[in-house]
């Protein structure tokens, strides 16, 4: 059995649409455990309504004792679970059709099979069933190296869990409202585990309701403490020169943003997450984040020019 593990707040208006993707499924042995998060709409009798005749649902709400947030609902559904492999969903999402049966025939002999994710936007239209194209997940030296750069894309809910594996890594830390998945998932991958692939597009996530992370592009100061809490997870792991110029990069573009926002503080953490884990790990490197650091006091005092000096704050 494959239990679907999926938090919800406030979805009244899309969830109906998520579940009705989930009863669609060819695959039929499934337990699908919704965990609301403290709705304040009308999204627990909306669920309700829909899951009564079916009892592969489970509806919880989350247990007061735990911390808000998908991570807290997330662990709370596993713990519950009853199946041997585990998929993590989101209450607007839309699976394909045959999604749990593609995943289901390839996971005997792997620890973690992974789809493609297509984006949507707005009204979701059954013809992006049929959508394929030629761009291929492809592991080019090893999968973790290939996740945390980035060649290797794998958002929550893309792969399908072997239990015995996953359970290992699990919980999913709640203090971190982003990236919570990076870090789990690097920590799973770490371990090497046997990956299957499916170049197809088994999984539909939803354009623009990803609300946290649509605030941190916004106002970095709101995820910027989890986002190098996830990438210190990496670096404990793994900290080679090509994950560290991976990681050093990846942290001077969220330094650029809180420049342009004139979030000084933010960025000054930047910086100092940086000298902390010796990411400028050569001489050229380090004359480099020296021009780095003399620009960012100039920026300060002048408040001005980091649209100019971009050029200038690159590695």
């Amino acid at each position: 059995m494959i239990s679907i593990l999926m938090p919800v707040y406030n979805r009244e208006t899309l969830i109906i649409e998520t579940l009705e993707s989930i009863v669609n499924q060819s695959f039929v042995d499934w337990e699908c455990i919704i965990v609301d998060d403290g709705s304040t709409d009308q999204t627990a009798e909306v669920v309700e309504a829909f899951i009564e005749k079916d009892s592969r649902f489970i509806f919880l709400k989350r247990p007061e004792y735990l911390p808000k947030g998908p991570s807290a609902c997330r662990n709370y559904a596993y713990e519950v679970s009853k199946g041997q492999y585990i998929q993590f969903f989101d209450s607007d999402d839309i699976m394909h059709p045959n999604h749990l049966l593609a995943k289901s025939n390839k996971i005997a002999n792997a620890d973690v099979v992974v789809c493609k994710l297509k984006q949507f936007s707005n009204q979701f239209e059954n013809q992006l069933f049929q959508f394929s194209d030629s761009n291929h997940l492809v592991i080019t030296h090893s999968a973790f190296d290939d996740f945390v750069s980035g060649k290797f894309e794998m958002m929550m809910v893309a792969p399908l869990w072997k239990k015995d594996f996953i359970h290992k890594h699990l919980p999913i830390l709640t203090h971190l409202n982003m990236l919570e998945d990076h870090e789990l998932y690097a920590r799973a991958l770490y371990e090497n585990p046997k990956i299957e692939i499916i170049n197809e597009y088994l999984i539909f996530y939803r354009k623009g309701h990803d609300a946290l992370t649509n605030t941190f592009f916004k106002n970095i100061s709101s995820g910027l403490n989890s986002y190098l809490a996830a990438k210190q997870t990496v670096l404990n792991l793994k900290n080679s020169e090509t994950i560290k110029l991976i990681i050093l990069k990846q942290v001077l573009g969220y330094f650029r943003l809180g420049l342009a926002a004139k979030q000084y503080q933010e960025a000054k953490k930047c910086l100092t997450f940086i000298s902390k884990n010796k990411l400028a790990f050569n001489l050229a490197l380090q004359t480099k984040l020296i021009r780095i650091r003399v620009l960012f006091n100039l920026i300060k005092i002048v408040k001005r020019g980091d649209f100019f000096l971009k050029p200038y704050l690159k590695v």
